[in-house]
């Protein structure tokens, strides 16, 4: 028969803060066995843990608990207002200790369970995709700054919010409003977790959108930063307060999405931080609302697998192929910056300038990409290639798909559309941080995405047949 136990530990303390607390970060933990298994899902108010600090985080929890550490996910929610990658590589044996404290009591508190599930569309009311193409530039990123029509529609024709590296064409199309209404995951989940005599154990819930909004004054250049779980935290504590019962937040692949937040006005800490609690309370009680009216069961709850696929992948062309390259990196980003304001000084055409800046933006994020997030070895940067790794649960009628890195909503649609005979539910940012999973699209297109990637143009199409051999083998050994 299977069981579970939720559990939540403090980060605080785990790390050298850097900054006051203006919430306090957490693991949020969910523990689920039968008589074959042992799966423990450690969602973190964290964000950019490098890969190699995830793989150590498993393996001390492991250690201690017994769980596999292949069954073992650490998911971080890319909370931009908490600690990051070189924070994390010294942080990582305290919070596998205090993680695994927890899941030892965990495992001893698990009781039998059933789960309810309550799935909402909630389109583009939470979120945007923050990507599009302009007409006669190319392809461009807004992180802040939108603003939006009597519909709701965020749009900006604003060249200065769109990180062109303070360049401004002069185009036609800037003089009406640049829609940005790509895809989005509008689906959100809110599982609830009963013992067998109703009472309420604890919830999941799942969204994808970036946790961006406590630091919003960032852009305008003040120093106000305080540690805060931005609005999935204020989801969690609203869903705990109304079922009184833990509560633990998932996250979908968001590299393109970010929250439909306010602008106006966010240029204080507690202005950003009124907006999180606005969002997460709202998104909660949405869920809860859709909850009360219509829910299904999860299905049989004893129907639980894991695993974990290892895909080895292979870098761009232009990434570092060694450590000593690092200053020739410097370089180049030097040069592409001459060559942008060459560019400009002779009025080049604008997708031309365009080129320039994605040529800068990615010279300069090459050697961050490899030394500070991705912590490149040697013997990677030679190899030119990286291991990634995809964590994949079937609990009841669900199956729980985490990838890595910041993978695009493209992957979202492209998982709930290949495996359809089970109710998917994509997740983001498992097994450590890998930057961003730049589509063969977004290459062309250029923008962010494309400047913060390490990936080469074929690496994700080979990332979704891998994963696709792997699952296809793995489902059929549950016929």
């Amino acid at each position: 028969m299977a069981k579970c136990a939720f559990g939540k530990i403090l980060l605080r303390g785990a790390f050298d803060a850097q900054w006051d607390f203006g919430t306090e970060l957490y693991a949020r933990m969910l523990y689920v066995e039968n008589a074959h298994t042992q799966v423990l899902l450690v969602a973190l108010d964290t964000l950019c843990t490098a890969p190699a600090d995830a793989v150590r985080f498993r393996e001390l929890v492991s250690e201690k608990t017994g769980i596999s550490a292949e069954n073992i996910w650490f998911h971080e929610l890319q909370v931009h207002a908490a600690p990051d990658c070189n924070m994390m590589t010294s942080a990582v044996p305290a919070i596998a200790q205090r993680v695994s404290q927890e899941a030892i009591s965990m495992m001893q508190r698990a009781v039998p369970f059933t789960c309810e599930v309550a799935e909402a569309d909630v389109g583009t009311q939470y979120s945007m995709n923050r990507e599009q193409y302009v007409e006669g530039l190319g392809g461009v990123t807004i992180w802040a700054g939108m603003r939006f029509d009597e519909n709701g529609k965020p749009y900006c024709n604003d060249p200065g919010r769109m990180l062109l590296r303070e360049y401004k064409p002069q185009l036609p199309v800037f003089d009406k409003p640049i829609y940005f209404d790509n895809t989005v995951d509008s689906k959100a989940y809110l599982f609830v977790f009963r013992d067998e005599a109703g009472r309420v154990i604890g919830t999941v819930s799942r969204f994808a959108a970036h946790p961006d909004v406590a630091v919003l004054f960032e852009s305008y250049g003040k120093h106000e930063y305080h540690y805060h779980f931005d609005w999935p935290g204020h989801l969690s504590q609203t869903l705990e307060a109304h079922f009184d019962a833990p509560s633990m937040y998932l996250n979908g692949p968001c590299g393109d999405l970010a929250t439909k937040k306010a602008w106006d006005g966010m240029d204080t800490y507690e202005a950003s931080a009124r907006e999180c609690e606005r969002i997460g309370t709202e998104l909660a009680n949405m869920l809860i609302a859709r909850f009360d009216k219509k829910h299904v069961s999860l299905g049989d709850p004893d129907h639980l697998r894991a695993a974990m696929f290892t895909v080895e992948l292979p870098m761009h062309e232009r990434f570092p192929h060694s450590q000593a390259e690092y200053p020739e990196q410097h370089d180049l980003a030097l040069q592409a910056h001459i060559a942008l304001q060459d560019a400009i000084a002779r009025h080049a055409p604008a997708y031309e300038v365009k080129r320039y800046v994605d040529d800068a933006h990615r010279a300069w994020q090459r050697t961050t990409n490899a030394r500070d997030e991705l912590h490149c070895t040697e013997e990677e940067l030679n190899r030119h290639t990286l291991m990634t790794r995809v964590s994949v649960l079937q609990l009841g009628d669900y199956l729980f798909v985490g990838v890595p890195g910041e993978s695009l909503v493209d992957m979202t649609v492209w998982l709930r559309s290949t495996f359809t005979g089970v109710k998917t539910v994509p997740v983001d940012q498992v097994n450590g941080y890998y930057c961003y999973m730049a589509t063969p699209r977004t290459q062309t297109l250029g923008g962010y995405t494309n400047w913060s990637s390490w990936v080469s143009r074929d690496a994700i199409p080979l990332l979704k047949e891998k994963i696709v051999e792997h699952m296809d083998l793995w489902l059929e050994e549950d016929q």
